[in-house]
């Protein structure tokens, strides 16, 4: 009896299962079912599918090409007529090769930021040598406004001429040494009477009485020296020294008497400006008392010339500082002006550790006045091509990374093509630059280089044919046929 209920327990738990589940079990059937036909109306292949399919599928490796290498000549590959018109080397039955040649680009130029300066030799301060002294007037300009004219002080900015009137000061030292001056000529004139007289009279005169005259004569002349070394030394005119030269003349002629009103004009100085020029700077004002000999009353710029001062990075200092001297020119530009040249005059030995960089100072002709002092400018360089140095076109160099490459052509009557390590200096758009000069052996190839297999540079003189085509093929097929064992 038992045995014939066992089955019917177990379909009675089939049954009883969760409907749950039945409806998962058929959405995973259908699913099956429908993966399969997609497969198959779409031609896809199963991922249990053979791997010769997929070998089959992978697209075809190009055949190498029918090159050889040149016994006897290392790096050389001997490239038939047929591989070198697929290459595109040959081209209507002619080969097309490059020659290298002197260059006849220049490398691009070399651009300095910087700014204008005035020129400190062209720069006059003008101070008093006296104090102290009284400015009783400042020098004035008329300035039109409204239709009328208006005279008013000076101030930075004006142009102004030579011999023009800055400022009017009285100094009492000055009017003091003045009259020194003017004692010791008339002094002077006495003592010349007396003496004279002494000389005529020299039997009946005492021999001291004689000797003290000639003494007096002499300190007169010393005193006048002095009152006149001193007058020079402060910077007092010539023409009003002679003035009052001329007037201990007229005292001389009157007897002594003197003319009050050229009195008061000895304490009188007028500061003139030196030579043409704009004022840049004025630190005195009416009635003021200068009591320091050593402040600048004004300042006085010739502007038809100014400093230039750039910066120029370390990368570019070696190669401006191979120019020639009478290469060291440059062009430069600002807003609001036209492009002018100038000559570089100084390269700076010290570099700037935050910057990274020397100063170059240089001038430029600011005829009129166009150009102010720490404007921002740019200094351009025009660099000529480096010595030793041969130009090819760009497409003749293979770059990997590591290393630069041409293939040369040694005999142009033989296809014959050797591959070359060189050393590229400069490279544009179409052209490069490739040292031409011999290679000392010790900077050919470093002892990292030889161990990756690298080949030593070598240099390319001018006249050699170098490939421009076919060139990243010929070398994958050398690379190629010596990477296989000899046979």
């Amino acid at each position: 009896m038992p045995e014939t209920m066992t089955p019917v327990k177990e379909t009675r738990m089939l049954v009883s299962l969760p409907k749950w589940l039945k409806s998962a079990g058929l959405i995973v059937i259908v699913l099956t079912v429908l993966g399969g036909t997609v497969l198959v109306m779409g031609g896809g292949r199963a991922p249990w599918g053979s791997q010769e399919e997929e070998k089959s599928a992978a697209p075809a490796k190009p055949p190498p090409l029918a090159v050889e290498l040149v016994k006897g000549q290392p790096h050389t590959l001997f490239v038939p007529p047929e591989v070198r018109t697929s290459l595109g080397i040959r081209k209507g039955g002619v080969d097309t090769m490059a020659v290298a040649r002197e260059p006849t680009q220049s490398p691009g130029p070399i651009v300095l930021p910087g700014s204008t300066a005035l020129d400190s030799t062209r720069l006059l301060r003008l101070r008093v040598r006296f104090a102290p002294a009284e400015v009783v007037a400042i020098g004035q300009v008329p300035e039109y406004t409204s239709g009328q004219t208006v005279f008013r002080e000076l101030r930075s900015g004006d142009k102004v001429r030579m011999g023009e009137i800055l400022a009017v000061l009285y100094s009492a030292d000055v009017g003091n040494k003045k009259n020194d001056l003017i004692d010791a000529i008339v002094q002077l004139r006495l003592d010349e009477a007396i003496l004279k007289r002494s000389e005529a009279g020299a039997a009946s005169v005492p021999e001291v009485f004689l000797l003290n005259a000639r003494r007096n004569v002499e300190g007169d002349q010393n005193a006048i020296t002095r009152a006149v070394n001193t007058l020079k030394t402060w910077d007092i005119p010539e023409a009003d020294i002679q003035a009052a030269r001329d007037e201990a003349e007229q005292i001389s002629k009157r007897n002594g008497e003197r003319d009050k009103n050229k009195e008061d004009q000895w304490a009188r100085v007028e500061l003139k400006a030196p030579e043409d020029g704009v004022i840049i700077e004025r630190n005195v004002s009416l009635h003021e008392m200068v009591v320091d000999n050593t402040v600048n009353l004004f300042q006085i710029a010739r502007v038809d010339r100014l400093t230039v001062l750039a910066n120029v990075s370390e990368d570019d200092l070696p190669a401006l500082q191979r120019l020639p001297t009478e290469q060291r020119r440059w062009t430069v530009r600002t807003a609001g002006a036209p492009p002018l040249p100038g000559l570089i005059d100084d390269i700076g030995y010290l570099i700037d550790p935050n910057q990274h960089t020397a100063v170059v100072m240089g001038h430029i002709d600011n005829p009129n006045g166009v150009l102010r002092g720490g404007q921002f400018i740019t200094a351009t360089v025009a660099m000529p091509p480096p010595p030793d140095v041969v130009e090819i076109p760009i497409t003749a160099v293979v770059e990997d990374g590591k290393q630069s490459l041409v293939f040369v052509q040694p005999d142009a009557e033989k296809p014959n093509y050797t591959m070359r390590r060189v050393q590229v200096s400069h490279r544009f758009d179409r052209t490069a630059y490739v040292r031409s000069s011999p290679i000392p052996k010790d900077q050919q190839r470093t002892p990292e280089e030889e161990e990756q297999g690298l080949l030593p540079k070598e240099s390319l003189r001018p006249g050699e044919r170098v490939l421009t085509s076919g060139v990243l093929e010929l070398k994958a097929a050398l690379l190629d046929k010596e990477s296989q064992p000899e046979g």
